[in-house]
């Protein structure tokens, strides 16, 4: 982006910010790139595929939400970011555990448990009503007028 272009100003509490966009994007799905590595050293080539894929995907849709921060609110681009984490954590996680070896799931230090499946099911869901509670307790107008809010990227 050019120091001319716009970045769409939030209306109440997120509002774009390299470091919590990209972190929160690696942090949440760079398991799984890690996950496929061990997969690919306990010989499971084939199952690597799942984690490396779903963590390209997520980096991608997350490229293509940042490069348009100045036609989509943060609020909107995080909800759409965490809804597709919402949906392949869990499937990621489930493939994995259905399918790796005794061994890839020891060299992982992964358990089969279900309540940790179902724990790890259910952070992204749990993030997605904490973000909207956060989103909608905040000033509507975040101390600015009520009209779309564009500024110069710093």
């Amino acid at each position: 982006m050019t120091t001319q272009d716009k970045v769409l100003i939030g209306p109440r509490h997120f509002q774009w910010n390299a470091g919590g966009w990209f972190g929160s994007s690696l942090g949440s799905s760079s398991w799984m790139l890690i996950a496929s590595c061990f997969l690919v050293f306990c010989k499971q080539t084939a199952l690597a595929w799942v984690p490396a894929f779903t963590f390209a995907i997520i980096v991608t849709v997350s490229i293509f939400l940042w490069k348009r921060r100045g036609r989509i609110y943060p609020f909107t681009a995080y909800m759409v970011l965490l809804g597709l984490l919402a949906i392949v954590i869990p499937l990621v996680y489930g493939i994995v555990l259905l399918n790796a070896s005794d061994a890839a799931m020891s060299t992982m230090n992964w358990s089969r448990s279900i309540s940790l499946f179902v724990a790890a099911s259910g952070i992204t869901p749990i993030l997605i009503v904490w973000f909207l509670f956060l989103e909608r307790s905040a000033d509507p107008n975040n101390g600015l007028n009520s009209t779309p809010n564009h500024t110069d990227e710093a």
